[in-house]
């Protein structure tokens, strides 16, 4: 089962994160029908998106996820919610590449290593927080670990792993996040440092142990607080109204027109596949209520 598991350790002096998110990701597989390199891709960035949104304070905070590139696999776009609701998408899911082996796939070339990870927060404020960095390696894990530190101030170690099977179907997916606080001592850093060294192949790690076990195993020893754990999600807040506004967008003209060429409209959610259909005497009534708020 997936969880994100939090801890401070060593008496509040690091935060440490660990999360499990293979349902998570195979949920999009299936929602998406993705290859083996759009599903570790965009499992990664769902990945970090479930532990991004579980640090939001407030319910109705949210954020979004952009990473950008030239790579084979376009754009890949996440939403997500507070208390690890997310939801997203890859631009080229059919791409692919040779795999590397090991049921790793060649993100360097499907991601690209020259554009940029954009991160929008909306935390109720009168602005939406923008942090915004470059890929450095495009292989994500590097990349995300770049942007926590240089983008939201703070040093970051983090190991992420998502594994695709040869059946398309994700094997194992999650990670650990490492976060010093301000001013730790140098002492506890170079403990810390030697403890990121075991999850360098963070995926044999979560194939035998489970988010909570890492904390126990590695950290338990310390003086640890932890936290109630949570179960990410894949949940798409598509709907009838919401997609409504997508024949708005459209324009009065263009929408009569394709009325007039296929009968009806039909709209796709990007997030989770869903098809809404919409008649004329739909979209007339979508149009008469647009006007009426006018």
């Amino acid at each position: 089962m997936d969880s994100i598991e939090k801890a401070l350790v060593f008496d509040g002096q690091v935060k440490v994160v660990a999360f499990k998110t293979t349902d998570l990701v195979n949920e999009a597989i299936r929602l998406h029908s993705l290859s083996p390199l759009a599903a570790e891709a965009l499992g990664k960035v769902l990945s970090v998106a479930a532990y991004m949104s579980n640090e939001l304070k407030g319910e109705k905070e949210k954020l979004s996820i952009q990473v950008t590139d030239k790579g084979v696999l376009g754009s890949i776009i996440v939403a997500a919610d507070s208390g690890a609701k997310v939801r997203g998408y890859v631009e080229h899911k059919d791409a692919t590449l040779p795999p590397l082996g090991n049921g790793k796939q060649d993100l360097f070339k499907g991601v690209g290593s020259e554009g940029f990870i954009t991160v929008i927060k909306d935390l109720g404020l009168k602005e939406p927080y923008v942090g915004k960095t470059e890929l450095v390696r495009g292989n994500l894990e590097e990349d995300f670990a770049w942007y926590f530190t240089r983008s939201e101030g703070a040093p970051t170690a983090l190991a992420l792993n998502v594994t695709i099977g040869e059946d398309g179907s994700c094997l194992s997916a999650g990670g650990v996040i490492v976060q010093p606080m301000p001013n730790c001592p140098d002492h506890i850093l170079v403990v810390v440092e030697d403890i990121v060294s075991n999850f360098a192949d963070i995926g044999e790690v979560l194939r035998v142990k489970s988010p909570a076990d890492i904390l126990k195993d590695y950290f338990g020893h310390f003086q640890i607080e932890y936290f109630p754990p949570t179960v990410p999600e894949y949940r798409c807040k598509c709907s009838v109204e919401q997609m409504s506004n997508a024949v708005i967008t459209l324009g009065r003209g263009d929408s009569v027109n394709l009325l007039m060429e296929r009968g009806e409209i039909e709209v796709i959610c990007h997030f989770c596949g869903k098809r809404y259909v919409f008649g004329k005497e739909d979209v007339v009534n979508i149009w008469r209520r647009y006007d009426h708020k006018l």
